[in-house]
């Protein structure tokens, strides 16, 4: 509130003798100079308040850009990909109708703005930051102001809730209906004509507290049939450290859970009437968002070879979760709003075609601690020179099914890149192009097939026997490191590659679809990239970070702090371990192919972000023991030792009779370093809050004091900002120089310098604005205690003539 200045209480003076008159007229005298000292001071501030109004203007200009853009955000979460036709952003827009902070309107065209957005830390942290400049006056000449132009900025930097911000995040709580051996394909083992499979796929894809079909038949309920469909729980044996989520609800042990799951990390979108159930919905209480292993009424048939029987019922719409209390997790499972997954990684096809490496088919890759990747793809035709491509980019076509050529990829060669594989392409009727914005569709088609006729493309022809399925062929010559991978004396061996010959080829995990784009992968990466599927991704081996612990304990596979480099992994359909038995798989004891060691898919390690859009995270044939004798292994392969970020559309098995044991934990590194694009795929709003659904997506922003030059004054330069007493260091210093009204940019700029010294030069060739972002390191390089930041800085090259 305001304070009227000017009143003053009145004040008697008793003429009492002549020294009270000398002491009024003395102090009178003193008031009347201080009044003319106030008076002059008063006239002084006239155009000092003129200017105030000025800055209130540019403020709300700056402002009001900042507003605008993030609505078009909300709008549409990929905006910024797309901007362009924002008139703000390639010159000064006007803001008409503003009204003052004391209430008065300015007239239109008083005041402007114009924005500049910085991409360059989408892919390296997943921020979105956005410049305004407002300004006030628009134009000097001609005013009848006081000839001062007044300019401010303001920043604001956003980021959006992602899968990224999870160790475990599940759209669907059961295993995926299409899990091999997770539901029966034996004929009429889901009643009235299906398979249980085929009955899964109607009954199971779908939330528990979702309206559905229950049964074979068509019957329709309020929720999933729990004594169907099938469950993965969390049990005491598994050690998960992060936030975890699930769209659906959780299946938990009933017992103390709070050294498996971290306490009050734990959201599930299964709601109450005060956080938003509609009428006919089925909920859960605050007190348990989850189902117990050990629920009574529950008689899910979980297991292999799952079938629908004449004992198999529904629990009847009224079942609801216990909601008594105490919780005997101690976990506190909280609710969180649903996040929804991407329908296809469709847009990474279109960066890797920008940024990264598109392969066809199906495509080995074994990454190296040096910076490289081989490559082996036989289907590809047509890639950039980067890629493996020639200088025509057709470096990759195998002459045959057996030879398969083998590149060497750099990872250096590229920033923030994206590595897709599509699947085969094939002619389209008429010889349309299917994806006119897309190069490398066409330019890969290989001619379509019926039937028993042999495929074309080199991957999909036999290679041993008769058998025929989507083989891959690494060469050794090239890559030497691959072959430490293989046993040398199988019996019979022809070639050396993956799926191995010596396997199953009945085995589901061996799609009959030659055509599918699906990658092999394995190895100790060194750098950035995000590796996409229109296929599945087959893990190999251990995929790890080069820096990762070797230590046996709690940090074992564990990524130093400090490394920079970081791996996503987002596949169509599953992504799953390795894990080949010969046929037939119904041996027992089963055997392991002889062609690929056993050792390779002991304790695998870990280090990236999964997204697995249509399916889910498994481990191959889960319910095969391994070696039932072993001492070590028992009837599993170990653990795996996750250290990063999974998210899948279900819950799918990685142990059962075989397979794995769980211990995942979240990267911290994945809190301020992305891999390249993934964020991308989110749909969620663009605001400061990441992990907490509930709170309002707001617009905030900070005010940078611009550094103000005239145009036509001699070049400068401006020092960074750096503290020099936490042994900080500058690095990635970008500058980002606008034209005025989209015409040539305002400034030539330069940076120069290392660790606490750097400066930026700056020399006017037109008025606009440049805007400095570089990035700042606290701590030493080879200690644990690092923390980085983002600064920016913004110069304003005036034009007093415009």
């Amino acid at each position: 509130m305001r304070q009227r200045l000017g009143h003053r209480e009145s004040t008697t003076f008793r003429d009492d003798s002549g020294i009270a008159m000398l002491l009024v007229i003395g102090f009178s005298m003193l008031m009347l100079g201080l009044a003319l000292v106030v008076t002059q001071s008063v006239i002084r501030q006239i155009v000092p308040s003129n200017r105030a109004d000025h800055s209130y203007s540019a403020l709300a200009a700056a402002e009001a850009g900042i507003f605008d853009y993030h609505k078009h955000l909300l709008d549409d979460p990929t905006y910024y990909l797309a901007d362009e036709d924002n008139p703000a952003v390639s010159g000064w827009v006007e803001v008409p109708g503003y009204q003052d902070p004391d209430g008065a309107d300015n007239p239109s065209g008083d005041s402007e703005y114009r924005i500049v957005v910085d991409r360059t830390r989408l892919g390296s942290a997943g921020e979105l930051v956005v410049f305004a400049i407002g300004r006030s006056p628009r134009n000097l000449a001609g005013t009848s102001g006081d000839g001062t132009q007044v300019v401010r900025a303001v920043q604001a930097i956003w980021s959006k809730r992602s899968t990224l911000d999870y160790v475990y995040m599940s759209d669907i709580e059961t295993p995926a209906p299409d899990l091999p051996g997770a539901y029966s394909t034996a004929a009429n083992s889901g009643g009235t004509g299906k398979t249980a499979q085929q009955v899964a796929r109607l009954l199971c894809s779908r939330r528990w507290y979702q309206a559905g079909q229950i049964d074979p038949s068509g019957t329709q309920g309020n929720q999933r049939n729990l004594n169907f469909c099938q469950w993965a729980g969390i049990y005491t044996s598994e050690k998960l450290v992060g936030r975890l989520h699930t769209n659906d609800v959780w299946r938990l042990e009933a017992t103390n859970l709070t050294n498996t799951v971290t306490p009050g990390y734990i959201t599930s979108s299964c709601r109450n009437s005060t956080e938003g159930l509609v009428s006919g919905e089925v909920g859960c209480g605050t007190v348990r968002r989850f189902i117990s292993t050990t629920a009574s009424g529950l008689n899910s048939n979980n297991g292999a070879n799952a079938k629908w029987t004449a004992s198999t019922t529904f629990q009847g719409d009224a079942w609801r979760p216990s909601n008594s209390a105490p919780d005997p997790t101690g976990i506190k499972t909280a609710y969180a709003s649903v996040l929804e997954l991407p329908n296809s990684p469709a847009l990474l096809k279109k960066r890797s075609g920008d940024t990264g490496c598109v392969y066809t088919g199906p495509t080995r890759f074994r990454f190296t601690s040096d910076g490289y990747v081989f490559v082996t793809s036989p289907d590809t035709k047509f890639t950039s020179s980067d890629c493996g491509g020639g200088p025509s980019g057709n470096a990759l076509m195998a002459t045959s099914a057996t030879s398969q050529p083998t590149v060497a990829v750099n990872l250096a060669s590229f920033v923030d890149p994206v590595f897709y594989v599509q699947d085969v392409q094939r002619p389209a009727a008429g010889g349309a192009d299917p994806d006119p914005d897309f190069d490398y569709d066409t330019p890969n088609e290989w001619a379509s097939v019926t039937p028993p006729t042999l495929p074309n493309e080199p991957s999909c022809q036999p290679k041993f026997g008769t058998n025929i399925y989507p083989f891959v062929i690494p060469n050794a010559a090239v890559d030497s490191g691959e072959a430490a991978g293989f046993n040398g004396s199988a019996t019979g061996l022809h070639y050396k590659g993956f799926p191995s010959e010596l396997a199953d080829p009945a085995s589901p995990w061996y799609s009959s679809n030659c055509a599918l784009g699906d990658a092999y992968v394995q190895g100790k990466f060194n750098g950035r990239v995000t590796l996409a599927t229109e296929g599945n991704i087959v893990l190999t081996s251990t995929l790890a970070d080069s820096t990762s612990s070797t230590v046996v304990g709690a940090n074992y596979g564990k990524p130093a702090t400090t490394s920079e480099s970081i791996i996503g992994l987002v596949s169509k359909k599953f992504t799953y371990i390795y894990r080949p038995f010969a046929a037939p798989i119904s041996t027992n004891p089963p055997k392991w192919v002889g062609d690929w060691k056993e050792a390779n898919s002991r304790d695998p390690v870990f280090n990236f972000a999964i997204l697995a859009i249509d399916q889910c995270f498994a481990a191959q044939d889960p319910y095969t023991a391994t070696s039932p004798s072993d001492p070590t292994y028992g009837d599993r392969n170990g653990n795996i030792y996750l250290w990063g970020s999974l998210a899948q559309k279900y819950r799918c098995v990685v142990g059962s009779t075989g397979g794995y044991n769980k211990v995942y934990k979240y990267d911290d590194r994945l809190m301020r370093s992305v891999p390249p694009a993934m964020l991308e795929l989110s749909d969620e709003d663009w605001g400061t809050e990441t992990t907490d659904s509930d709170a309002a997506i707001k617009a905030p922003f900070s005010e940078i004091t611009p550094v103000r030059m005239t145009y036509g004054e001699t070049d400068a330069w401006f020092p960074l900002s750096i503290e020099t007493d936490y042994s900080s260091s500058i690095s990635n210093v970008r500058v980002m120089p606008t034209g005025s009204a989209g015409t040539t940019p305002a400034v030539q700029s330069m940076a120069y310098g290392g660790g606490t010294a750097w400066m930026v030069h700056v020399e006017p060739t037109g008025p606009g604005v440049v805007i400095i972002r570089y990035d700042v390191t606290h701590g030493s390089q080879s200690t644990t205690a690092v923390i980085k930041e983002s600064r920016s800085m913004l110069v304003w090259v005036d034009d007093p003539l415009n």
